[in-house]
């Protein structure tokens, strides 16, 4: 008959929480896609060394000194008064600012969600070159004038410039402590940042056309290796002294990572951000998500209970 007597308590196998740098941090630049399609090239390498306060970015372009109308004639391309040149039609256009709401008659038909917009036309060039008007009327086009930059392009550059980075993960307990155990909570959270965390606003002009976009962190997913995923917030910094588990991201492994993972090795861990970036300018508005990775390994082991003759 076994007596207990003054039982101790040990680790089948110590645990270690072993965090990598993002999956997406790597020397050569990495391909960010939003939601359109749209991707770009960004070298993510910098990390919480670039978190710094909000400064706008902007990207300048300017339009050609000056077009040609229909007779060979040089006029200017753009007028700060009418907008852009568009040679077929003879007229400079500008965008309407704000478009008018959906079921206005402006839109003759069309309707906003067809992806064009409605411009004020100046119609008549007179000789020389100088700019007159001899009609104006309100059209519908289904992209911007030719030479003039599309609002949706410039969101893309803020975006860009914006330079967003994965999560920084954390857990607890952290490597120091030596341990993660089943049955224990573990505390999952990423490092605050404007480019980690958010919100972050950036902003592109080209000619007399800007658009600012602001990019939020709506949700942090965690895929814990174990098969369970825990959707998230930033999460909550783990503190000296907190007991319990992590008031709103945290999970509890069931199993161990030495018993499940060949070689008795850790469970790995991924977790992904979603930005949802929104934009407005040049009479136009939209959003974009962005989704971007980082992984650790979090070794994971069970608590055994000895005896003070060394049967469990």
């Amino acid at each position: 008959m076994l007596t207990l007597g003054r039982a101790r308590v040990v680790a089948g196998v110590l645990a270690a929480v072993l965090l990598q740098g993002p999956t997406a941090a790597a020397v050569s630049p990495d391909e960010i896609c939003l939601s359109s399609g749209f991707c770009y090239l960004e070298d993510i390498r910098p990390a919480l060394t670039s978190i710094s306060p909000s400064t706008p970015a902007t990207s300048n372009g300017g339009a050609p000194a000056s077009c040609s109308d229909a007779g060979g004639r040089m006029v200017p391309c753009y007028s700060d008064n009418l907008g852009w040149y568009e040679q077929s039609s003879d007229c400079y256009l500008g965008l309407m600012d704000p478009q008018p709401p959906p079921g206005s008659p402006l839109w003759d038909g069309h309707t906003p969600d067809e992806g064009g917009a409605l411009y004020t036309a100046n119609c008549g060039v007179q000789d020389g070159g100088s700019i007159g008007s001899t009609a104006t009327s309100v059209v519908w086009r289904r992209g911007p004038p030719t030479g003039s930059v599309d609002p949706a392009v410039l969101a893309r550059r803020a975006i860009a410039a914006m330079q967003l980075q994965p999560p920084l993960i954390r857990t607890a307990p952290p490597q120091e402590s030596g341990s993660a155990l089943v049955g224990l909570p573990v505390w999952m959270w990423t490092e605050r940042g404007e480019i980690v965390s958010g919100p972050i606003t950036r902003s592109a002009t080209d000619g007399p056309v800007s658009v600012e976009a602001t990019g939020v962190v709506t949700g942090i997913t965690w895929d814990m290796g174990d098969g369970n995923t825990v959707p998230c917030g930033l999460g909550t910094p783990y503190r000296a002294g907190a007991d319990g588990p992590s008031p709103d991201c945290g999970h509890t492994y069931a199993r161990s990572s030495v018993r499940q993972v060949p070689g008795g090795g850790p469970w790995p861990i991924t977790a992904t951000t979603t930005w949802t970036v929104t934009w407005s300018g040049g009479g136009r508005a939209g959003s974009e998500v962005v989704q971007l990775s980082s992984s650790g390994e979090l070794l994971v082991g069970e608590l055994h209970v000895l005896n003070q003759y060394g049967s469990s």
